[in-house]
């Protein structure tokens, strides 16, 4: 594959697991994405660096629209995920802080409130992975997690990413509180749990 010219490259979407359509964010994803936001505003608030105002469903759309001129360019992928049975907007995802020399891939995830407790981040995650490897020719894949978040943890540790060290007083959170940044990664698919997945 020529990573020469990342606007050529290819991102075949959606992504689709036996529970879950997975693709880019688009123009129009504001007012669901607002909503939960709103819906799941006190746990980012809590954990996500960039939760610190809610802001309106206008501003929500203009942050959509960045994140989709953001994808055209191939300088992040942002992924919304949505279920399958009824087409609810369900958890927001993404391969993020990456270069395309490189190719080392950060996923990064959060699922609205009425949805958590039923597998989606993990299901969501071990699809992004697999996707990383096979399409994209990834040479890593790295999750972190601020120190305490045990939901992102666990999600993790079932996908059995490596822990690679902890950076120390690494993130800020929107209390203010500084805290460790745990990292883990992968660097092939070897050992991650068995997911029907196909893409295109």
């Amino acid at each position: 594959m020529d990573f020469s010219n990342p606007i050529l490259i290819d991102l075949p979407m959606p992504i689709v697991t036996p529970r879950l359509i997975l693709r880019n964010c688009q123009p129009g994803d504001g007012v669901e994405m607002h909503e939960m936001k709103i819906e799941t505003w006190d746990e980012i608030h809590r954990w996500m660096p960039w939760a610190t105002e809610l802001g309106t469903p206008d501003e929500s759309e203009v942050n959509i629209r960045e994140a989709y001129v953001n994808f055209i360019q191939r300088k992040d992928i942002r992924i919304h995920g949505y279920e399958r049975e009824t087409g609810r907007m369900v958890l927001c995802s993404g391969l993020h802080r990456f270069t395309w020399a490189l190719r080392r891939f950060e996923i990064g995830f959060w699922v609205r409130a009425s949805a958590q407790g039923q597998g989606y981040a993990t299901e969501s995650t071990n699809a992004l992975i697999r996707y990383a490897f096979e399409v994209l020719d990834a040479r890593a894949v790295k999750i972190e997690h601020a120190e305490g978040n045990e939901k992102s943890k666990r999600v993790i540790e079932k996908l059995g990413l490596e822990y690679e060290g902890i950076k120390r007083a690494g993130q800020l959170l929107p209390d203010g509180n500084i805290v460790d940044h745990p990292q883990y990664s992968r660097t092939s698919l070897d050992g991650l749990p068995d997911l029907d997945v196909c893409w295109g």
